[in-house]
Parts: C-alpha cells; structure tokens; sequence
C-alpha cells in the first residue's frame, strides 16, 4: 500500500529545503543595471554614449551589466554614470551602488570635452573595479588634456648665462688672469640645474708663467631663500683641461769660446737663461660654488661667484687647482620667441 502521507512529508521538505537557495541564485544570474545618472547641460545622446562606453569597459572586465537605463529597481546592484559641466570643462564620475543610493566605490575624473570619454572609461572602469587611484591608470594613450596641462606646467623658466671672471691658481703667480664663461640653466624658487663652459688663461710676458684653463660643468645650486636676493651653494662635475708652463730664471756662467778670449771675457761672470717647465693635461674633475644671485623677481639674473675646481689628477710638476671669482648676467629664455633679449 502506497504511503501518500510520507510522500507529501517528502515532497514538502524537499521544497522547503531548496527554496531558500533558489533566490540566490536567481539575483546571482541578474546582471547589474547600467544607469544613466544626472547630466545638466549635457545632451542626451552624448550622455548615453558615455554610459554606453563604460557599461562596455565593465563588460570586458567580466561583470554582467543591462544596456544603459534611467531607472533601476530600488534593491539593483546600479553603476552610475554622472556627467556635470564646469564651464567648458566635464567632470565625470563613476560610482557603484547597492542598493540604488548606497555607494559601494566611485571614481571621478575631469575631462576637457566629452569625447575624451573614449580613452577616460577604460580608466574610470579599471579603477574602480581594481580599487586604484584614478592617477594609477593613467599612461600615453590614456592621458587626458586636463592631466596633461598638469604635467606641462612650468615651475621654472630657462635661461642663458654669460659672465666674465678672473682666475686664481695658489700657488703659482697666477693671479686674476682673464676669462669668460657661457651656459645655460633651468630655475626654480629653490634651485636650479644647467650646464656652462669656461675658459681662461694668460701668456705671452716674459717674466709670467703661462696658463690655460678650460671645462665644461654640469651641476646646480641651491638658493637659501626666495626673495629678490639670495645667497646660494652648488656643485657638480666638470671635464677640465689645463696647461701651466713656470718660467723660471737659471744661472749660467759665462764660458770663452777659446783658451784664450780675444774678448776679455772674465770668468767669474755669470747670466741668466730662462728655465721652461710646461705641463698640460685633461680629466675629469669637480666643482663647488658660493654666490649671491640678484634681480631673482625680474626676467634678468645678476650674479657674484665664488667658484673652486678640483681636478682629479696633478700635472707632474705641479697640482693646480683653480680658484675664479667672476660676475655673470643671466636673461629668461623663452624658446621659439627667436629673441634672447
């Protein structure tokens, strides 16, 4: 005999059992809803491509998600595309909710007009879903011109050099012999980098030695304030050529051309000829720098400049380590004005 009550006890705890279950996997199987979120002043069709754009990006990321709507159930799991208008520029903003005005994540980024939504859904999307800060995603492809004006801005200015300078070798008799020096350097309030090339040297008297100094530096300086005058220190590394030749004055003693001299030559009778030692060699080398630097708010630089360079090797008869106090001009150079005045 067919036990119906057992069977409708079964039927019934079977179905108790699974229905609790069964939801779950209904609202797994929902997709999320795409939802077209406030856009004052924007049109409708540039703001249902934006929505469009994302929900595709979110698709590609492997989350279920409608086509864009404007409504959504109360309990949906929503992605809200809002687009508002700053003057000419568009801050769009990405946001996750559940339920609808519950936000889970968002996400905001600033557009210079809506058609660089194309290359800003992808990032909206990745950071978002990937919890990063907009900024991680940005990269050549991507970057908008609102990022891009960022990465452009000029904090310094350029400018050229030219000064002239005296040069001091201890020493030696090498004292305040001429020189001039060019370059070019970049400047901020606090510091400045760049690069000069300068030369001096003397010759040509009889009773001076001869010098020559040359190098080429790059480096910088750091000021200690950002008023109108400032001190500063600096340094950097420098490829040096140097040339120093010592006159020196020998004694020699007179010699007769004969046993006997027709000329009265006495013996004892001494002169002077002159004693060359001429050295010369290049390397590398570095420097350091002490100076004041005025005129810092106009687009002109006058400087007064300390500067020691310490090669790194010795000529063989003499370590020569040149010290040069010079003045110098500096002008703003803006390139492609074809003026440096």
């Amino acid at each position: 005999m067919i036990d119906f009550k057992r069977i409708w006890l079964s039927v019934f705890g079977f179905v108790f059992l699974v229905l609790p279950v069964v939801p779950s996997f209904v609202q797994a199987d929902v997709p999320a809803a795409c939802l077209i979120g406030d856009h004052p002043g924007i049109p409708e069709s540039d703001a249902q491509t934006a929505a469009l754009l994302v929900c595709d990006e979110l698709r590609k990321q492997g989350i279920s998600i409608t086509d864009p709507v404007y409504e959504a159930p109360a309990s949906a799991n929503v992605y809200r595309v809002v687009l508002r208008r700053l003057g000419e520029k568009i801050i769009v903003r990405l946001s996750q909710e559940k339920p609808v005005g519950t936000i889970i994540a968002e996400r905001q980024l600033t557009l210079a007009n809506i058609e660089e939504m194309i290359p800003a859904a992808p990032r909206l999307v990745n950071a978002l879903v990937h919890n990063k800060p907009i900024d991680d995603t940005v990269d050549m492809e991507t970057v908008t011109e609102q990022e891009a004006r960022e990465l452009r801005k000029i904090s310094g200015e350029s400018m050229w050099n030219v000064g002239i300078l005296g040069t001091f070798v201890p020493g030696t008799d090498i004292a305040g012999d001429p020189g001039f020096e060019f370059g070019w350097s970049y400047e901020t309030p606090a510091y400045a980098v760049g690069t000069e090339y300068r030369i001096s040297g003397s010759g040509g008297a009889e009773d001076s030695d001869d010098f020559f100094f040359s190098a080429w530096s790059i480096g910088g300086r750091y000021f200690f304030n950002k008023q109108n005058i400032s001190p500063y220190v600096g340094g950097g590394f420098s490829i040096i050529n140097v040339s120093y030749e010592a006159k020196e004055k020998r004694p020699v003693r007179n010699q007769p051309l004969f046993s006997s001299d027709p000329w009265g030559y006495d013996d004892d009778d001494w002169w002077y000829d002159d004693d060359y030692d001429d050295d010369s060699d290049s390397g590398l080398g570095a420097y350091g720098v002490a100076g004041i630097e005025a005129l810092r708010l106009t687009e002109s630089r006058l400087k007064l400049e300390l500067r020691i360079d310490r090669p790194f090797f010795s000529l063989p008869s003499k370590d020569i380590m040149p010290i040069t106090f010079g003045i110098f001009f500096s002008r703003n150079y803006i390139p492609g004005a074809g003026c440096l005045f």
